[in-house]
């Protein structure tokens, strides 16, 4: 079989173990990516164009430091999700899922107040940055660090409801990629150096399959554009190393089968005709004639 026409096959194959329903799921996730960055860009502006002149010269620090732990957290891009809201925005303190912190919670964590974080996710996980008016912990948080009450609910997002088959479909990928990602990387290696006669066939065959679905996963996610360089990277870099593996394996398998054939050949040949040579006697009694049989057997 053409790599070609094996890649086609493997395309399809892919798609029912979730790879293109997970290419549809990525899709709205790098959506509510970007509108939450969105919300941070503006929200960031404002935090850097409000007068701190009126500010202690601590508050003015700790307000600077957190402004940048927002930046950063902002160009990370990993965010809480939505599990349980549908068609509603709802803010979670804690990804309960993946244990991500929103905006405001990795803010408190960065200055060591873990505890106020857990805390308020205990009472209420969806709470409203406006409804810890009346913590006095938060409260002092905040004056201490030069952050005002609605600084901190402008900088709080609500998050779209992701649907579970979205998440499937995520998890999915998340899961197989790496394993596809290693088995493909594993017979690679063995397909180019103790297997490039393609003998153990088992190995040539895994090889061929899971790089082949590794190259199509990779393709998938270059084509739609992975969020941002990095990620492009790497999806570009999955897309090579299912290549080079496929490229290895398929040819293990055409090398093993040419040996095969040239054995096969030889052994033909090998099969030398064996020649019989009979005497026989002809005529009759009064007037007998000599002769030889000449016999072939293959």
């Amino acid at each position: 079989m053409r790599v070609s026409g094996l890649i086609a096959v493997l395309a399809l194959v892919a798609a029912p173990f979730g790879v293109a329903p997970s290419v549809h799921a990525a899709d709205s996730a790098d959506r509510e990516v970007a509108r939450i960055r969105a919300h941070f860009d503006s929200v960031l502006t404002e935090l850097t164009s409000r007068d701190v002149s009126s500010l202690s010269a601590s508050q003015r620090g700790n307000r600077a430091r957190l402004t940048m732990t927002l930046a950063n957290y902002r160009e990370r891009g990993v965010f809480p999700h939505n599990y349980d809201f549908p068609d509603q925005s709802v803010p979670y303190f804690i990804d309960r899922r993946t244990g991500t912190l929103c905006a405001v919670a990795q803010l408190l964590a960065s200055t060591g107040r873990r505890d106020i974080v857990d805390r308020v996710a205990r009472q209420d996980n969806n709470v409203w940055v406006p409804e810890l008016a009346g913590d006095t912990a938060f409260a002092t948080w905040l004056d201490a660090n030069g952050i005002t009450l609605r600084e901190a609910a402008r900088i709080q997002v609500p998050y779209n409801q992701v649907s579970e088959p979205q998440v499937a479909g995520i998890y999915a990928l998340a899961i197989g990629t790496p394993l596809m990602l290693g088995t493909s990387i594993v017979t690679t290696v063995w397909n180019a150096s103790t297997n490039t006669d393609g003998h153990r066939r088992g190995v040539s065959w895994t090889g061929a399959i899971t790089s082949g679905l590794t190259f199509t996963t990779g393709g998938l996610l270059v084509a739609m554009g992975a969020g941002n360089d990095d990620a492009h990277k790497l999806a570009a870099g999955i897309t090579a190393i299912g290549g080079l593996g496929l490229f290895t394996a398929t040819r293990a398998i055409r090398t093993h089968n040419r040996i095969a054939r040239i054995e096969r050949e030889e052994e033909a040949r090998r099969r030398v005709a064996a020649v019989t040579l009979s005497p026989t006697i002809t005529g009759s009694l009064n007037n007998p004639g000599l002769g030889a049989t000449l016999s072939l057997r293959f």
